[in-house]
C-alpha cells in the first residue's frame, strides 16, 4: 500500500520535469549559497561578540560595573548609565542571527527558548573572555593612535558619571584622599563614618578604586569605595 502511494508522487515529479514546470539546479548553486550563508552568520556573531565584549569592558572601564553592589541607589544608578544603544543593537542583531540559525534543521528541532538561551550563553562567556582585548586599542584611541574606532573608544570609555569615579589614588589626606580618573581630571574624596569600603582598610597612593558618592564641584562624599585590580 505505501509502496503504491508513493509511485504516483514519484511520477508527478518526473513529469513535472519533463514538462519544464520545475527548473533543475546545478549542485555548485547549493553549495554557493550555503557558504554565503555560513559566511554571514559567522561575520554576524563576531559583530555580536564585539558588541557585547565592548559592552562589558566600557562598564568596567567607567567604573559602572561595580555600581550596583552599592545599594538601591547605586542599581538606579547603573540602570540609567548603561550603552542602552550597544545593548538594543546587540539585541537586534541577537535576533537576526537566531532566525538564521533556527534555518539549519539541528536548531529548527530545538524549542525557540532553548537556542536563544543557548545563543545568549554563547555570546555572553564570549563577551566576558574578549573583554580585556579592548585595553590596547583603548589605550591606543587615548593616544590618538586608533584613526577609525579611535572617537568610539574614547566616547564610550572616557565617559563620566555624576558621582562615579573610577581612577587611581594620587594623594592621602586625614579624611580622605585624591583621585585622578582616565581623563586625568582630579577629585577630593571625603571619606565619612557611613562611607562602605570594599574591602575595609586603609587606602594607599596608586590604588584602583571606584568612589561612588554625593559630588559637588569636583568633591565626591563617598558612600561607598571599592578597590578594584587593574
Amino acid at each position: 500500500m505505501e509502496q503504491q502511494k508513493k509511485q504516483p508522487i514519484k511520477e508527478k515529479v518526473l513529469a513535472a520535469i519533463r514538462g519544464g514546470e520545475v527548473e533543475m539546479r546545478p549542485r555548485w548553486r547549493f553549495v554557493f549559497g550555503a557558504i554565503l550563508f555560513g559566511t554571514g552568520m559567522m561575520l554576524l556573531a563576531l559583530v555580536l561578540l564585539y558588541l557585547v565584549s565592548f559592552i562589558l569592558f566600557t562598564l568596567r572601564q567607567t567604573g559602572i560595573w561595580f555600581i550596583p553592589w552599592f545599594g538601591s541607589r547605586g542599581a538606579m544608578v547603573f540602570l540609567q548609565s548603561l550603552p542602552w544603544v550597544l545593548i538594543l543593537l546587540s539585541v537586534v542583531f541577537l535576533v537576526v542571527l537566531e532566525v538564521l540559525v533556527r534555518r539549519y534543521s539541528f536548531a529548527h528541532r530545538k524549542p525557540l527558548l532553548y537556542s536563544v538561551l543557548g545563543l545568549v550563553c554563547i555570546i555572553t562567556i564570549g563577551g566576558i573572555v574578549t573583554a580585556p582585548w579592548h585595553g590596547n586599542l583603548f589605550d591606543s584611541a587615548r593616544e590618538d593612535k586608533l584613526p577609525v574606532l579611535g572617537g568610539f573608544y574614547r566616547g564610550f570609555g572616557l565617559q563620566r558619571f555624576e558621582g562615579v569615579r573610577r581612577g587611581f589614588v594620587t594623594g592621602l589626606a586625614p579624611d580622605g584622599f585624591v583621585i585622578k580618573d582616565l581623563r586625568g581630571i582630579t577629585s577630593t574624596v571625603f571619606i565619612t563614618p557611613r562611607t562602605r569600603l570594599i574591602p575595609k582598610g586603609d587606602f594607599e597612593e596608586g590604588d584602583a578604586v571606584v568612589v561612588f558618592g554625593v559630588e559637588t564641584s569636583n568633591q565626591i562624599e563617598a558612600e561607598s569605595i571599592q578597590k578594584i585590580t587593574e
